[in-house]
Order: C-alpha cells, then structure tokens, then sequence
C-alpha cells in the first residue's frame, strides 16, 4: 500500500472498549439492537443503540511520527481479537454447561478477559496519572535518581531516557498503553492458572457495565491479583458469570446455580465497580430496587 493509499484509508472513528459483539448478549429484550443504560449520576435510564454505548473517538488510535495521521493498528487488532465473540464455543459458553478445564476455552476466555481490562480507559487514565506523578516527582531533583522503591520492590532507575519520559505527550502516553494491551497474554496467564467456577441464574439475571472485568476483595480495595482473597467475576451473558479466584483448595471448574440473594449481590458488585454505566437487558428500575433491598436488609443502605 502507497503511502497515499495508506493516508486515505478509512479509520475507525468510534473505539468501543465495551465490545459490541460482547454486549449483545445483554441487549434489551424483544430487542436485539439496544440495551438498558443507567449511570451512576446522570439520571434516567435510557434504552440505547448498542454500538452508541462505551466507546470513546479514536481511542485506540495515534498520530503517526512520519506523516502525522492517525494509525488505527490496534483497533483493527482488537477488531480481530472480537470474532471470538461471535464464535460457537462463546455461544455454548453462554447458555450450557461446558468443562471450564477444557485448555483451549481457558486460553480463549483467559484473552479476551485480560484484554478487556487492560483496553479500558480507566486503565489509561492510570497511565496517564503515574506519568504525571513521576515527573513532578523527579523534575524536582536536579536529576533522577539511580533506583526507585514502589513497595516493598526496589527498580533500577534508567536516566538515558528520562528526558524522553518527561516530555512526553498524550500520544506517548498512550503508546505506552498500547504495548501494555498488545501484551494481554501476561495476565491471560494469570487468569488461566486461577480457579475458575461459574454462577448459574435460573432466568436472565445477570447484569454487565462499562467495566465487565470485576475485581472484588474483602477490604473493598483492589489489592492485586495474585493476592489470595481477591476474586474476579466476569458477566458472560445474563445468565452466567464466570468467577476466578486464588482459593485452590476449593473444587475447581464447578457450576453453582445462583438464587435471587445470590444473583442480586454480584449485581451489586459489578454495578460497584463500573466506571460510570450498567449495562442490562432488563429495565434498570427492577434492578435498582432489587439493589435498594438488598442493601436495606444488610443495613449499608
């Protein structure tokens, strides 16, 4: 391709780092096309186009070094990572009872989990404010130091790039960010040597947000995730939500069929951690009072 012919190539302009082909499982019903949105702070629900839900213009895109137009390569990565969504053993997934042991389902979930949570936007909005951090940190100093301690871990601090660091912009910033997601197979590893059981509604239940990758631990903090309390749920269709976690002493790769009580607080949990939306087939008034109740009767209402 000509440079010319690559400078006009059509760019994706609206990223969905909610993947349409994944909410369409939770699409309102009697309606294939649109979902329930409720927010946190902005008010009434609103039934809207799935593909006019979590997505952000040129998210995933960059100005390119040479020419200065956008390079979209990731998004049409991720586009591609996506099929699965749409795949049979996703869809079996879905509604049956299939063996969460099976390796190759474990390395396809695994992926698209630890993808969907490194593309968030919350995690660049991390990036973005370590960066800035840093550099008001060690701009204060003549010059940076030789090593830097983050807890318990001291790192070696390399200068010869410091000045680089320093002045970099969004772009940068974001370039930084794209490596992090090309390299999703890290936590997919985690991920897959986790234990894994799935929670089973008797009727669509199960909501989703603008956060589906839930991260829940009993100090209410995100406290990594290797630590042995934490637990991960993750909506795989109203019906299902995956968990994994680090109790192996527990029985792996098990179905538990999930009550009202029991469905009600993972709702609660995903609906906790979302960045601003739930997502939901279902009106989203029945599951705010479903939510309220449960709050009153455990007393944090």
């Amino acid at each position: 391709m000509s440079q010319k012919q690559n400078h006009n190539r059509q760019r994706t302009k609206n990223s969905h780092w909610v993947p349409q082909a994944y909410l369409r499982a939770f699409a309102a019903e009697h309606d294939a096309e649109r979902i329930w949105r409720f927010s946190h702070t902005k008010g009434d629900a609103q039934l809207k186009l799935i593909e006019k839900v979590a997505y952000k213009r040129h998210l995933y895109s960059t100005h390119d070094d040479t020419t200065g137009s956008l390079n979209d390569a990731l998004e049409k990565k991720l586009a591609d990572l996506e099929q699965w969504f749409g795949s049979p053993i996703w869809r079996t997934l879905q509604r049956d009872v299939v063996d969460l042991s099976w390796q190759p389902l474990r390395k396809i979930v695994s992926l698209l989990a630890a993808t969907m949570f490194l593309r968030n936007p919350r995690t660049l909005e991390e990036h973005s404010k370590m960066h800035e951090h840093l550099v008001k940190l060690f701009s204060q100093f003549n010059e940076p130091p030789d090593r830097v301690t983050v807890g318990d871990r001291t790192f070696d601090f390399d200068d010869t790039s410091w000045e680089t660091f320093r002045a970099a912009d969004t772009d940068d910033v974001k370039k930084i960010w794209f490596r992090q997601i090309e390299s999703a197979v890290i936590f997919a590893k985690i991920f897959m040597n986790m234990r894994w059981s799935m929670m089973m509604a008797p009727r669509p239940a199960f909501i989703t947000s603008d956060a589906p990758i839930t991260f829940c631990h009993p100090s209410l903090e995100f406290s990594g995730i290797n630590d042995p309390e934490t637990t991960i749920h993750f909506p795989i269709s109203p019906t299902r939500v995956l968990n994994m976690d680090n109790f192996h002493s527990e029985p792996a790769n098990q179905y538990y069929p999930c009550d009202d009580e029991c469905y009600v607080t993972t709702n609660l949990l995903i609906w906790r951690s979302a960045i601003e939306y739930m997502f939901t087939h279902r009106h989203p008034d029945y599951i705010m009072d479903e939510l309220l109740r449960k709050a009153e009767a455990e007393g944090y209402a």
